[in-house]
């Protein structure tokens, strides 16, 4: 009989290995891990049972994550919250109607302004809902029109920003009645085409276009009551308008000389003095680019032409913006009878009571003139 312990692997007389219960106590113990592998193997299958089903259950009706591939839609205008989950779901935006309807009811009085949006493919409804009410993800189709352009030069303008040929905005112009603009327009749009960013329709027409600029010539004018304070100064509003136009021209990017540049011309008319506006010269030659006119240009016989006609030329020259609109309502107080620049490059302009003072400021725009070649070429109009 031994008297060893049980469990011991060596025989205690011997001193040698037991493999006999060595290979008992392997056998016991790969037991024990075989059981251990079973439950790990059954508590992992039954997790990922779990989590597949939440998986399923949470993605059923809605999509989760950031989204997938970049896509446009087009909300069109009048769309209800119902019609627009259609077509969300319908781009693969988001998964399901029910879900994004939802999700627009728990957020109130939800309203999706109409047009192109950027947004992804595969979105959960509450982020696509996100995205649709932050204007950043609207695509825009603008067009802006600069002031103290022409009218040949806003059609030019108007033709690139929509692709609409030219020809046709010149056809729509022939109509000008229809346009909507004032009742006291003369003579066409010349004028009446405000300068602004406008946001265009998806299927633009030419006289669509135009209206934009005139409704909101209309707009700013009623802001500025053109038409009382044309009154108050003694003009009919068209002559305030082409007034304003000379103005734009004249005084370039300067603004806070606007209106002293008005009482200049008021001056000039209110005593029987031609008003002799190069930018009216300028129009009537049909040029651009250039501040100065020549001797010939100034002896074209055209009703454009302040130096051969008294008075105001027989239109606008150009879109006034609203500072000249209100440059020219309200002129400032003064004796000027003349102006001008003496410096292109910052605008500063001098204003003179007397021919000799004029002379003297017209002397220092010469010395500018020649002090650089850069400085000839902007008085050459390169």
């Amino acid at each position: 009989m031994s008297n060893r312990s049980p469990g011991e692997i060596r025989d205690p007389e011997t001193g040698k290995l037991d493999f006999k219960e060595i290979w008992y106590k392997a056998r016991a113990a790969f037991a024990v891990l075989l059981s251990v592998a079973v439950l790990a193997g059954g508590g992992w299958y039954v997790y990922d049972k779990a989590q597949t089903a939440w998986l399923e259950y949470r993605t059923a009706e809605d999509y989760i994550g950031n989204g997938v591939a970049p896509v446009e839609v087009t909300i069109p205008k009048g769309a209800s919250l119902s019609q627009i989950a259609d077509i969300l779901v319908l781009a693969d935006i988001v998964k399901t109607k029910k879900a994004f309807t939802r999700e627009a009811a728990a957020n109130g009085d939800v309203s999706i302004p109409y047009g192109r949006y950027n947004l992804k493919t595969q979105l959960p409804s509450k982020v696509a809902l996100a995205m649709l009410l932050d204007p950043k993800n609207i695509v825009h189709n603008r067009m802006t029109l600069r002031e103290g352009l022409r009218l040949s030069q806003q059609v030019t303008a108007m033709s690139k920003a929509t692709n609409i040929p030219v020809k046709d905005f010149q056809a729509a112009l022939k109509d000008w009645k229809k346009l909507g603009l004032p009742t006291w327009a003369k003579r066409g749009a010349e004028g009446f085409v405000f300068p602004d960013t406008y946001e265009l329709p998806d299927k633009p027409k030419a006289a669509g276009v135009i209206k934009l600029a005139t409704a909101q010539f209309n707009n700013i004018a009623e802001k500025l009551n053109f038409e009382e304070g044309a009154q108050t100064l003694g003009y009919s509003p068209y002559e305030v308008l082409v007034m304003a136009s000379i103005i734009e021209r004249e005084a370039g990017t300067n603004d806070e000389d606007r209106p002293k540049i008005a009482r200049v011309f008021y001056n000039r008319l209110e005593q029987g003095q031609k008003l002799e506006s190069d930018a009216t010269v300028a129009y009537a030659n049909k040029i651009t680019g250039r501040v100065f006119t020549t001797k010939a240009e100034r002896q074209l016989d055209s009703r454009y032409n302040t130096y051969l006609y008294k008075g105001l030329p027989i239109g606008p020259i150009a879109s006034p913006s609203q500072k000249s609109l209100e440059a020219a309502l309200n002129p400032a107080e003064g004796d000027w009878l003349y102006f001008t620049v003496v410096n292109l490059d910052t605008g500063e302009t001098l204003f003179a009571n007397t021919l000799s003072e004029h002379t003297a400021n017209g002397q220092k725009l010469q010395e500018w003139c020649l002090a650089s070649q850069a400085n000839r070429d902007k008085c050459n109009g390169k």
